[in-house]
């Protein structure tokens, strides 16, 4: 922060860089522990039925899920009125304070409940991004946020793989407790060294005119084109499909490979399904920017098919690793893809806040995925998880088709608009 005619000038740069490493940190801590939940509930709290495990697995993450859906948007205006600052400290402190405390968990039900609360208060991701557009001038955003998401990916394969080995040699407790330094780390990364000049919005006091129009109030939402509504389906089906396996992952490399070294062979499995998702991120992000969308999705969503299928198949977990890799190269492209339509059907006034509702879907899609996956798993096996994930994939692309033609002729009609103005 320097002084420039008596005014404090962030220095977003700065900001960027700890920012970063702060969430490169508490991404590392993250995926040094929960990856490995299924087999925590077979060792640590005795769960030996993989059906049993599946269902409590698919409610551990359903409670994950509800939570952050409901307290994101109290945290986000929280933020708007004391700071974006202050928020992203709340879920690194929160997530030093509560993810060790899942550690030491004595049953089933304290873990569950320790989730919902750690998801409630944490929630690194969202807070980090919002300072960063806060305090980064508006025509770096792009590269901010881009570099950002870097900080995410990269802390996965560091933390898969880290995970994997504090586990292996000195056990579950460790790894949730090296996640809770990382989150408070992170903290102090932020606490000291990222700034941010904020100044609480003035409450306007409404005129009794002013009042009287409140009878007509409309929610802000509706208003929105038919191809932006069938574009946030895509982010709903799309979140669903992608994240239906996520969290039976290392049940389906203890099915392959046995009980024994059960989360060595998931954290590496992980790290590189988590570099496709490094490689996805700029490969089909600078696809997307030189290709229409159905030359760019269709063959993602295809190539999803088969190698969620290859995982499901897997003979050995050299297979399973490579497709996992290259299903997140596939699946990851979709993202970008999907964000410029989103963008080009959306009038520019109103781009944060459906930019905002596309989270919202992406989160609905996993909510719907857990309790689904459960049953799943209690009546069927594993395989029929990836064959739901495919079917996902699957039913995406006549959406998607359509969608397509929709955006096609919304973008068309908003550019002749713009030029008869």
């Amino acid at each position: 922060m320097v002084e420039e005619n008596g005014k404090k000038e962030i220095n977003w740069k700065q900001n960027l860089l700890f920012t970063w490493i702060a969430q490169l940190l508490c991404l590392a801590g993250f995926g040094s522990a929960l990856p490995f939940i299924p087999v925590f509930m077979r060792v640590k709290l005795g769960i030996e039925d993989p059906a049993l495990r599946g269902v409590y697995v698919s409610i551990f993450y359903f409670a994950s899920m509800t939570s952050f859906c409901i307290c994101t948007p109290l945290w986000g205006m929280l933020s708007d009125r004391y700071g974006r600052k202050i928020m992203l400290l709340r879920a690194n402190f929160g997530g030093a304070l509560l993810m060790p405390l899942m550690g030491i968990s004595p049953n089933i039900a304290i873990l569950i409940i320790l989730r919902f609360l750690t998801s409630c208060f944490s929630g690194t991701v969202t807070a980090a991004q919002t300072l960063i557009v806060s305090t980064t001038p508006k025509e770096k955003h792009g590269f901010a946020l881009g570099l950002l998401s870097s900080a995410v990916w990269s802390g996965n394969v560091l933390g898969y793989l880290t995970g994997g080995m504090i586990v292996h040699y000195f056990g579950y407790t460790a790894a949730f407790l090296f996640c809770g330094l990382m989150f408070l780390a992170g903290g102090f990364l932020i606490l000291f060294f990222v700034h941010e000049d904020f100044v609480p919005p003035v409450k306007n006091i409404p005129l009794p005119a002013e009042k009287k129009e409140k009878k007509h109030f409309k929610l802000p939402h509706f208003g929105f084109s038919a191809a932006a509504w069938m574009t946030l389906t895509l982010f709903l089906m799309m979140a669903f499909s992608r994240r239906f396996d996520e969290a039976y992952l290392a049940l389906q490399v203890e099915n392959i490979a046995g009980k024994i070294n059960t989360e060595l062979y998931t954290s590496y499995v992980s790290a590189a399904a988590a570099a496709g998702g490094v490689i996805a991120g700029s490969l089909i992000g600078y696809l997307a920017d030189r290709f229409s969308p159905i030359k760019v999705a269709l063959p993602c969503l295809l190539l999803s098919i088969l190698f969620v299928l290859g995982q499901g198949f897997a003979p050995n977990l050299m297979v399973l690793g490579v497709s996992r890799f290259l299903a997140f190269i596939t699946v990851g492209g979709l993202e970008p893809v999907f964000l410029n339509m989103l963008s080009n059907v959306s009038p520019e006034e109103k781009r944060g806040q459906i930019f905002g509702m596309a989270s919202s879907f992406r989160s609905i899609g996993m909510m719907i995925a857990s309790p689904l996956g459960g049953a799943i798993m209690y009546y069927l096996e594993i395989r029929s998880i990836y064959v739901t994930a495919a079917a996902g994939f699957l039913l995406t692309i006549p959406v998607f088709l359509l969608t397509s033609k929709l955006c096609r002729k919304a973008h068309n009609e908003m550019i002749q608009k713009i030029s008869t103005i």
